[in-house]
Order: C-alpha cells, then sequence, then structure tokens
C-alpha cells in the first residue's frame, strides 16, 4: 500500500495544477447544488407535502454527482500525462501494474465520493434555511442508502472505465468523449424515479447494488486485462 500511496498522493498533486480539473470538480457540484436548491426554493409556500416531492426530486440529481466528479481526473490519468510526457518514468519504475492502476483509480474516487457527499450537505443546509427544517419523509433511509452507500460503487465504475478508454487511446478529447458512457449507470435510477416508474425503496436499492457490484467487478478485471505498461511504453513511441 505504501506505492498505493505514493501514487495517490502524486495523482493529486498533479491533479491541483491543471485549470480545467479544479474548474470541473468545482463548478459542477456547486451547480448542482444551487440547482437543487432553487426547486427547493420554489416550493417554500408549498405545503410540507408539496416541499417534501420538491426535496426529493431535487435529491435524485445527486445520484450524478459522484460519477461525473471523477471524470475530469480519470479521464487525464493516462492519457493526458502520455502528452505531458511524465507516464514513461512512472512505467519505468518497479511498481506493478496493479499497485499503479489502483492508485489510479482510487485518486478520482476519493476526492468524487467526499466532493459528492460534501454537496450533499450543503444542500441539506440550504434547505433548511429556505423551508426551515427538513420535510418529513425526505431523508428517508432508502434515501440515505442511495445517495451515500450507492456513491463510491458508481463512481468506481466510472473510473473503471474512463481508464480503460484512456488507456487505450491516444488523445485526450476522445478519452472524455468516450468516458461519457460512464454516466450511464447513474442516469437509470436517475431516469427511473425521475419518472415516477417506482419509489425509492429498499428494494430498488438492492437491486442497484446487486447490479453494481458484478459490474464493478468485471470492469476492473477487464481494466487490469488491458492496462500494460509495455504496450502503452512501445505504442506511444
Amino acid at each position: 500500500m505504501r506505492r498505493v500511496k505514493a501514487v495517490l498522493r502524486r495523482e493529486w498533486e498533479e491533479a491541483v495544477r491543471i485549470r480545467m480539473v479544479l474548474f470541473s470538480v468545482s463548478f459542477f457540484p456547486l451547480f448542482m447544488v444551487g440547482f437543487a436548491a432553487y426547486l427547493v426554493w420554489q416550493g417554500r409556500s408549498l405545503p410540507p407535502q408539496g416541499q417534501a416531492v420538491l426535496m426529493n426530486t431535487a435529491l435524485i440529481y445527486f445520484f450524478v454527482l459522484p460519477v461525473v466528479i471523477p471524470l475530469s481526473i480519470a479521464a487525464y490519468s493516462i492519457v493526458g500525462e502520455k502528452e505531458q510526457g511524465t507516464l514513461e518514468p512512472v512505467l519505468a519504475t518497479p511498481i506493478r501494474d496493479w499497485e499503479l492502476f489502483l492508485g489510479k483509480a482510487l485518486a478520482p474516487v476519493i476526492p468524487g465520493v467526499l466532493i459528492s457527499w460534501a454537496a450533499f450537505g450543503i444542500f441539506l443546509i440550504a434547505s433548511c434555511l429556505i423551508l426551515g427544517g427538513i420535510p418529513p419523509g425526505v431523508l428517508s433511509p432508502p434515501w440515505l442508502l442511495s445517495i451515500f452507500a450507492l456513491a463510491p460503487f458508481t463512481a468506481l465504475f466510472a473510473v473503471f472505465v474512463t481508464m480503460i478508454v484512456s488507456s487505450r487511446t491516444t488523445d485526450t478529447r476522445a478519452a472524455y468523449q468516450f468516458s461519457s458512457l460512464a454516466v450511464l449507470p447513474a442516469l437509470i435510477p436517475l431516469i427511473v424515479y425521475s419518472a415516477r416508474l417506482t419509489a425509492v425503496n429498499l428494494i430498488f436499492v438492492g437491486i442497484e447494488v446487486g447490479v453494481l457490484l458484478p459490474l464493478n467487478a468485471v470492469t476492473l478485471y477487464i481494466a487490469l486485462r488491458l492496462f500494460r505498461r509495455e504496450e502503452i511504453l512501445t505504442r506511444w513511441k
């Protein structure tokens, strides 16, 4: 784990130097919190039941944050380093492939999940100030499990897919475009809940976890199989 931690520190040091990454990581959560708070503000004069409906609708948008935030860092993780000429020295070290991959995967996941939870907390504070408190029935166990328990799984899937694309392409823009496919698992509950096809309940949350766990395992296996340092070094010469 010492080598993994070293990769983590290196990735975070590189990320804070890139303006586009910093802009994406900071702007989108603030925009989402502001949009959700505005939705709650529109229902400030409604009865508690109406306020709860609007707030539940606003909570749906926080499914996307744990997926979108890590993409900016993950897409750069390999292709961006190749363009900057900083990848070859790392690949030439004795570090194992899985150690390098794990460090690069956790680097966007950890801040992405933490920022998502922080944005959710800011939204709750803003809702309390707007409505004078949280309407009853909003922060139910299924909602909390959806936002807190599912966030790491959706973030990991997004990062694994992005790193697969990033390690197989030589263009940063193409990596960003293809990595957008990683948002799909987060959009499914967003569409289902928005269309009122089902309520947020423990059964549906369990189904989501049951789908994400094997999906992450398969994606991780494919990503590790495709992550070959020798091929990256020779193919990008």
